[in-house]
């Protein structure tokens, strides 16, 4: 079938005119620069619901204490504290009520990141690989969250888990961040099922969690329920899927649009090898194919309430993919 293509197009033979002009991405690309650093320090991580466990921190807290900002008035009952009894209410309404401050709690951030051999792939020289784009989704991510001194773990992997960054906090560890992610190399095959559960069993505190990933391992429901046990713990998951455009329209690599000849897919992590002729036919049903693992994508992620958010390599990441993550509530 059809539908057993998986969707990265990691180098076409030479039949195509232009195509070496494609493929892997050689780990030569920058990664950061002070004008994006810039932009993150003035973020914030969201989280849409509050997370018990953490210490004192900088994110706002649906818990009401006793901190200095004031958050609102609720009517005086029997064991309040006394202390918080707001006087000068009592002198113009005749009526007891304590002040209620907002408790500032810590975030725990898990990312983890998609480290096989189909991310270090590009379609074109003019735009980054997959695997520069998460890298660099992840760096701002830690950045945003050390700057404002939560927890970050980041986890790189590919078949199974590798050493982690982390757990770290604050901001004296958001370069090393950085110079680990310019580090990282590809490891591999991708497990991503294994991944998840292997995670979800080695961590006792939740948090808030990030898979940035190509998402190009096995059916999209066999991630189902290591999804559904993440949330059933109470963590807050948020599903990032990188994408290279030309992974879903093929069109739009260099020589496919020619006059069709012969060529050769190479799956990257297995060496698998198909040779095939890409017709308008051909195309037509891979683009058909792919429009379903999208949708069965997004839908696992919708039916086990996760936050799903697509990005294509080719969007500007200093501005649009900022304002999109700022839209999707994943930072502030």
């Amino acid at each position: 079938m059809m539908r057993r293509i998986r969707p990265d197009w990691a180098r076409l033979a030479r039949p195509f005119a232009g195509i070496e002009k494609a493929g892997l991405a050689g780990g030569d690309e920058p990664i950061f620069d002070e004008e994006l650093l810039a932009r993150l320090r003035r973020l914030v991580l969201s989280s849409r619901r509050t997370i018990a466990e953490g210490l004192a921190g900088e994110h706002r807290s649906f818990r009401r204490g006793s901190s200095p900002e004031f958050a609102d008035f609720k009517n005086y009952s029997h064991g309040d504290d006394f202390r918080r009894i707001d006087w000068n209410s009592y002198a113009r309404l005749d009526h007891l009520f304590v002040r209620l401050s907002e408790v500032t709690t810590e975030f725990h951030v898990h990312i983890l990141l998609d480290a096989s051999n189909s991310m270090d792939w590009r379609s074109s020289p003019e735009i980054p690989s997959k695997f520069t784009y998460a890298r660099r989704a992840a760096g701002a991510l830690g950045y945003v969250a050390l700057w404002h001194h939560d927890r970050f773990t980041v986890t790189p992997f590919g078949g199974s888990l590798a050493p982690s960054f982390g757990p770290v906090q604050g901001r004296a560890n958001a370069v090393p961040l950085l110079r680990y992610l310019e580090n990282l190399r590809p490891l591999g095959a991708t497990d991503l099922q294994d991944v998840l559960d292997r995670y979800v069993h080695s961590k006792r505190r939740t948090g808030v969690l990030i898979l940035i990933s190509d998402m190009l391992s096995g059916e999209p429901s066999s991630i189902s329920p290591a999804l559904r046990e993440l949330r059933g713990r109470g963590w807050n998951v948020t599903v990032v899927h990188v994408v290279d455009e030309a992974e879903l329209a093929p069109s739009l690599l260099p020589g496919v649009s020619d006059r069709p000849r012969p060529a050769e897919l190479i799956e990257v992590e297995t060496g698998e090898r198909l040779r095939l002729t890409p017709t308008a036919s051909v195309l037509s049903r891979y683009r058909d194919a792919v429009g379903v693992w999208l949708d069965d994508v997004e839908a696992v992620c919708k039916d086990e309430q996760i936050d799903y958010l697509r990005l294509p390599t080719d969007w500007p990441f200093d501005s649009l993919v900022l304002r999109l993550l700022h839209d999707r509530g994943v930072i502030d």
